[in-house]
């Protein structure tokens, strides 16, 4: 699967900074982050990093899933929102160490809606933007100052910020964009939700309605963001090869579909 588990760091390169130090700072090696952000010939001489240059930086040994941003100077929440394309108050919300949203503090790490991608052979933006279901320019706005990510040369290994799909409430951090789902496929994400009540259903590309609408509980109801989490069952086998997990609330005013969160996926 293209879309790593693991946790990465997004980095923005300080004065003074070198691959070996953030190699040593985040727990990474240096093979690692070069091959992660194309630092190397063509690109670059061996290891040559830029201020203000975004790097991808792979944890080793971890066992969770996260992509963190370290916070630097000037940041605020809401360009941070921008950048991965999702709700202030979401991240916010997601993140218990941001106690006041108007101070962040440089070198802070907080959770980010988006996962890593490991570039394969022949892959190109436009390529990745269609197997995962994310705009192109969501994936561009995300990677900025990533100039060798960005080029039109892509080398295997390298690894792209995918940001994922949300709403103001609801966010899943699992499955991935464009992964494989199959019957008791793993659902987890953050939702702030009245009675703490997220609803999912999956359908494929013809409409046929793989999963009828279920229901799983957050941690928490409403004001509160908190962890979800449950298993995909398949009540049909899909007619084709791709779908679209839905997550949503629905109004208690009239039933209609609110919060609704889509994620492309695939099917063996």
């Amino acid at each position: 699967m293209p879309v790593m588990f693991g946790t990465h760091i997004l980095h923005t390169v300080k004065p003074g900074d070198t691959v070996a130090n953030l190699a040593n700072q985040y727990q990474s090696n240096v093979d690692a982050i070069a091959n992660a952000n194309g630092l190397y010939p063509p690109f670059v001489d061996p290891y040559t990093i830029y201020v203000n240059q975004v790097l991808v930086i792979p944890k080793q040994m971890s066992t969770q899933t996260y992509t963190l941003y370290a916070i630097q100077s000037g940041d605020t929440v809401r360009s941070i929102s921008q950048r991965f394309s999702t709700n202030p108050q979401l991240l916010v919300g997601i993140n218990k160490t941001i106690h006041n949203p108007d101070f962040l503090f440089p070198n802070q790490q907080i959770e980010v809606p988006a996962v890593i991608y490991a570039v394969r052979p022949g892959d190109s933006l436009s390529s990745i933007a269609d197997q995962t279901g994310i705009d192109l320019s969501v994936i561009t706005q995300a990677n900025a100052r990533r100039p060798y990510v960005l080029s039109d040369a892509l080398r295997e290994g390298m690894r792209l910020i995918i940001p994922v799909p949300t709403s103001e409430n609801i966010v899943v951090t699992q499955p991935f964009p464009g992964s494989v789902i199959r019957d008791n496929q793993t659902i987890k994400g953050y939702a702030r939700v009245f009675e703490a009540t997220v609803l999912y259903r999956v359908v494929d590309t013809t409409d046929v309605v793989v999963m009828e609408e279920s229901y799983t509980t957050a941690e928490y109801g409403a004001p509160a963001y908190s962890r979800f989490s449950d298993q995909i069952r398949f009540d049909r086998q899909p007619t084709t090869d791709a779908g679209v997990l839905e997550v949503y609330t629905r109004s208690a005013m009239d039933g209609s579909i609110q919060d609704l969160v889509q994620i492309r996926v695939l099917f063996e």
